[in-house]
C-alpha cells in the first residue's frame, strides 16, 4: 500500500496559477484531471479538480494536486492540496520535493490526505480509536501522526493572529503533549534520532515559552489589581512594563520564524514515523498495542511512585519543579494514549495536582521576571514599590498552595499504588 504525506495550501499567492505554479516549483508536467464532487454526510462535502504532476519515468513517487472547496456546516474554506505518494524507501526524495515546495511564495501545513477524514475532523470529530490488537508500532504513528496535524494548523493560527495569548499557551501544550507520547513510545526506537526528535520538540515549546510566562506574569498582575479593590492601580507601572517586555519578545520571535519552517519540519517527521514501519524496526511492530501500553505504563507508574524518596522536599521549588515536570508527561500520556484505560477520579486527581503545581510555577518564574525587572530599573521608585507588592502577594499565594500540595501528592500517590 503506497504511503502518502499531503501539504495543504493556507496562503496562496497566486490561486488561479496554483496547479501550474506547483508544476514549476518541482519542475514536473500538469496531466488535468476531472472536477469531483464527494459527500460525506450532511453538509460534509468537497467539490475540486484533481490532476497529475508527470516527471521522468524514475520519479520515485507520485503528486497529485487537488484545488477546489470544501463545506463543512454551512461553512466554505479553500482547498489547496498536494499530495506526494510514495513507496517505503523514498522517503528522501519526497522530502527533498517538500523542501522545494515549501521555498516557494505560498504557505502550507502538512493535512489529513483522506478528505473524509479531514472533514470530519473538521466537524469536530476526533479521529478512529487505535484498537489495542494493533501493532506498537502502528498504534504509536496514528496516535503522534493526528497530534502532528494539529500543531501545524495551531502553527498557521498563530501566524494569522499573532497577538493571540491563548494560541501561545495551547500550542506550546500540544507540543509538550507530542513529546511526551514520543517518549512513552521510543522503546526499541534508535536512540539517536529519537533523542533529536525530542530537543526539536522541547526548543519548539521553548520558543514559546518566554510570550508565555509574560503573559502569566500580567495576568497575576491584573489579578492583584482586582485583589487590591479601591487601590486597583496599584500594579499599573509593573503591568505595562510585563505588556512591554511581551510586546518585545513577540516581535523577536515573529521577525525570525515562518509557518514553512515548522511545517518543513514536521513532514520530516511524519516520513521518519513512517521509516519506523519498515526494516529493522519492523519486529517490534509484532507487540500488541494494548500489551505495549500496559507494560509501560506500569513502569512509568513505578517511576512517579519513586519521585517521593527522589525529591523528598515539597517547599524546594527546584524539588516541585521537577515533579511538575514529570507529572504533566504521565497525564500528557494518559490523556492521550485512551489504552491505558485509567480511573477518572485517578485522572481527576492529576489534573488538579498538575494545576497547583502549575500556578506555583508560574508564581515562581513570574517573581524571576519581576526581580529582573526591578535590576534593571533601580532608580524608579513607585516601580520597585509595586514590585516588592507582587513579590509579597505572590508569596503568601505560594505558601497556600504549598500548605496543600504535599497532601494532594499522598493522595495521588496513594490512588497511583491502587491503580
Amino acid at each position: 500500500m503506497a504511503l502518502k504525506l499531503c501539504l495543504h495550501g493556507v496562503r496562496i499567492a497566486h490561486p488561479e496559477t496554483f496547479t501550474e505554479d506547483v508544476a514549476k516549483l518541482l519542475k514536473l508536467t500538469v496531466e488535468q484531471g476531472k472536477l469531483r464532487e464527494k459527500k460525506y454526510g450532511e453538509n460534509l462535502s468537497a467539490r475540486y479538480r484533481r490532476s497529475r504532476l508527470r516527471g521522468g519515468p524514475l520519479l520515485p513517487f507520485k503528486v497529485r494536486l487537488s484545488e477546489g472547496i470544501l463545506l463543512v456546516d454551512s461553512h466554505l474554506s479553500d482547498l489547496f492540496d498536494v499530495e506526494f505518494s510514495y513507496s517505503a524507501g523514498s522517503e528522501k526524495p519526497v522530502l527533498a520535493a517538500v523542501q522545494q515546495l515549501l521555498s516557494g511564495g505560498d504557505e502550507f501545513v502538512v493535512a489529513e490526505p483522506d478528505l473524509k477524514l479531514r472533514l470530519h475532523a473538521l466537524a469536530g470529530k476526533p479521529y478512529p480509536r487505535v484498537s489495542g490488537e494493533t501493532g506498537r508500532l502502528r498504534a504509536m504513528n496514528q496516535y503522534l501522526y493526528w497530534q502532528v496535524l494539529i500543531i501545524n494548523w495551531f502553527w498557521h493560527l498563530l501566524y494569522r493572529d499573532p497577538d493571540n495569548r491563548l494560541l501561545v499557551r495551547q500550542l506550546r501544550v500540544k507540543i509538550r503533549r507530542l513529546r511526551s507520547c514520543l517518549v512513552f513510545f521510543k522503546e526499541g526506537l534508535p536512540e539517536e534520532q529519537v533523542s533529536d526528535w525530542q530537543t526539536y520538540f522541547r526548543e519548539e515549546a521553548d520558543s514559546l515559552s518566554n510570550m508565555r510566562e509574560l503573559d502569566a506574569a500580567a495576568q497575576n498582575c491584573r489579578r492583584r489589581r482586582e485583589a487590591a479593590g479601591e487601590d486597583g492601580d496599584l500594579s499599573t507601572v509593573l503591568l505595562e512594563m510585563f505588556l512591554r517586555l511581551r510586546q518585545d519578545e513577540k516581535d523577536k520571535f515573529f521577525s525570525h520564524s515562518f509557518l514553512n519552517r515548522h511545517t518543513e519540519k514536521l513532514a520530516e517527521f511524519m516520513l521518519w514515523l513512517n521509516i519506523l514501519q519498515t526494516g529493522a524496526f519492523k519486529e517490534l511492530g509484532k507487540e500488541s498495542a494494548r500489551h505495549f501500553v500496559s507494560r509501560r505504563l506500569d513502569a512509568w507508574c513505578k517511576k512517579m511512585l519513586s519521585l517521593s524518596k527522589k525529591y523528598p522536599d515539597f517547599s524546594d521549588m527546584d524539588d516541585l519543579h521537577e515533579i511538575r515536570i514529570k507529572v504533566k508527561r504521565f497525564r500528557y500520556v494518559t490523556q492521550t494514549v485512551d489504552l491505558t484505560e485509567l480511573s477518572v477520579d485517578l485522572l481527576r486527581q492529576l489534573k488538579q495536582l498538575q494545576d497547583v503545581l502549575g500556578l506555583l510555577h508560574d508564581d515562581y518564574v513570574n517573581a524571576y521576571w519581576a526581580r529582573g525587572i526591578a535590576l534593571q530599573h533601580p532608580g524608579e521608585e513607585e516601580l520597585q514599590k509595586q514590585i516588592q507588592s507582587f513579590l509579597s502577594w505572590q508569596s503568601a499565594r505560594s505558601e497556600s498552595l504549598l500548605a496543600v500540595v504535599s497532601e494532594m501528592w499522598e493522595n495521588f500517590m496513594q490512588m497511583l499504588k491502587e491503580k
